[in-house]
């Protein structure tokens, strides 16, 4: 009876033993899973963006749902909202990942400088209960209009509203600044909006010289023929952006 006890005891340490060889080996394993994209973020800096993008989909294969990964792409992406999402997806979803803090800051920043700042304080106040030791939460102390001044955001997500298309024209394009300078102030002289807009063709600097501001095509092709014969030019109408 006594060795039947002694065998189970050692049945029951080996046993022991074997399961925290597994929670060992099972959690290194997600530890390796979870890419270091720290020389990437690096990368970024030095702006060696396309090198980035290339590794970004490597990685996006090996590591599809990553958090270290959506958070790359995220920094990678041009898009505002497309990236805001991104960022939004890392600290919701992975509350607990290396860079959720700083996916949450970003969206703070995003929803700041567009003036939603009712959903930017809502975020700080996320980033000082869920992170209070976070390096970016000294970069929150903005200042915040008052309540009655904040646009008021829903909890859905936020859509930008879309841009009216506005129309200019061109006036003409210059290599030489003094002859576009000139033709601007005839325009502005006379009471039209003009600005001189830089442009490389072929490795050729020109200034393009803009004329008017329409908010429809229609109004831009009443006024086109009038300014064609008191300035002599040929001009076309384009989007004005």
């Amino acid at each position: 009876m006594i060795k039947q006890k002694k065998t189970n005891k050692k049945q029951l340490n080996i046993m022991g033993k074997y399961f925290l060889f597994l929670v060992f080996s099972f959690s290194t394993i997600l530890i390796a899973q979870t890419p270091n994209i720290v020389p990437q973020l690096k990368k970024i800096e030095a702006a060696k963006l396309v090198e980035v993008n290339e590794e970004l989909i490597e990685l996006k294969n090996k590591c599809p749902g990553d958090p270290n990964v959506i958070f790359l792409e995220a920094v990678l992406t041009e898009d505002g909202e497309k990236a805001e999402k991104l960022y939004e997806a890392v600290y919701n979803n992975f509350p607990k990942s290396q860079y959720a803090d700083a996916a949450l800051f970003r969206s703070f920043s995003y929803f700041y400088a567009l003036g939603l700042y009712k959903k930017a304080e809502e975020l700080k106040n996320r980033i000082i209960k869920d992170y209070p030791r976070s390096p970016y939460l000294k970069n929150t102390e903005r200042n915040f209009p008052h309540i009655d001044d904040m646009l008021i955001v829903s909890s859905e997500p936020y859509k930008e509203k879309p841009k009216t298309k506005r129309y200019t024209i061109q006036a003409g394009a210059f290599g030489n600044f003094q002859n576009a300078e000139n033709l601007k102030r005839q325009f502005i002289k006379d009471g039209f909006y003009s600005s001189i807009i830089p442009k490389v063709v072929n490795t050729t600097e020109l200034k393009i010289v803009i004329v008017g501001d329409f908010s429809n095509k229609t109004d831009a092709e009443k006024t086109l023929p009038t300014l064609e014969n008191k300035y002599s030019i040929k001009g076309r109408i384009i989007p004005f952006e």
